[in-house]
């Protein structure tokens, strides 16, 4: 509850060992909070071992022994959040996390909004909010400001069009000197009135971009 509350999704959520390990070899998520007495033949600190370094993780735990402390600390956690917590403390500790996580993945940066791997991190108040770029219908720029348009929304990202493009994939075409669309969600060109309909928005088709366009349709077709 906390987590969506924050803005971010939760991916899963297990209190096996195994089934945790099975769980994130095939979700692949962004970020774990791990406690350290879990049930199954694995406890939190083993299930860390195993996953390694590829994912950030964060201890979430009652335990106060300095030996286990020393134990987990093996594990390189990016944080140890001993329980009770606030959901200021959780909530400030995740944000970091992302932040930390998208510096080593060469992230674009750019006033506390972010690009990693497939998602985009839009800044909301005191929360990051995960677009996956998946969700994305079209992206509309504004001078250093970019709209992502979702089906149920829109979110304002604080990065040049131009330093969108280089991260977005192949499947987004830029159809106007401030549009960009995701190809695969186009319903209908029409090419006498120069539109592209989306669900129920119609966009315009830039004249300069329209031959780019129609190939790179028959490219992904």
């Amino acid at each position: 509850m906390i987590i969506e509350q924050t803005g971010y999704e939760l991916a899963g959520q297990f209190t096996n060992g195994e089934e945790a390990l099975l769980a994130i070899k095939a979700i692949k998520p962004d970020l774990l909070l791990l406690d350290i007495h879990i049930e199954g033949a694995l406890n939190g600190i083993q299930l860390a071992e195993k996953i390694g370094e590829g994912i950030p993780t964060i201890f979430v735990t009652s335990v106060r022994e300095k030996e286990i402390f020393e134990s987990a600390k093996g594990t390189k956690p990016f944080a140890f959040i001993l329980k009770p917590f606030d959901n200021l403390m959780l909530q400030n500790t995740i944000d970091l996390a992302v932040s930390r996580f998208a510096g080593e993945e060469r992230a674009v940066l750019h006033e506390k909004d972010l690009v990693v791997k497939d998602s985009f991190f839009v800044k909301e108040r005191n929360s990051l909010v995960k677009v996956p770029m998946k969700s994305i219908h079209y992206i509309e720029a504004e001078d250093k400001y970019c709209s992502l348009y979702t089906e149920e929304k829109k979110f304002v990202l604080r990065i040049s069009l131009q330093e969108i493009l280089s991260k977005l994939p192949e499947n987004f075409i830029r159809t106007h000197r401030s549009i960009v669309v995701d190809a695969s969600k186009i319903e209908r060109l029409n090419l006498e009135t120069h539109e592209l309909q989306l669900g129920n928005r119609t966009l315009p088709i830039g004249t300069t971009y329209k031959d780019s366009l129609l190939s790179r349709l028959r490219k992904i077709g």
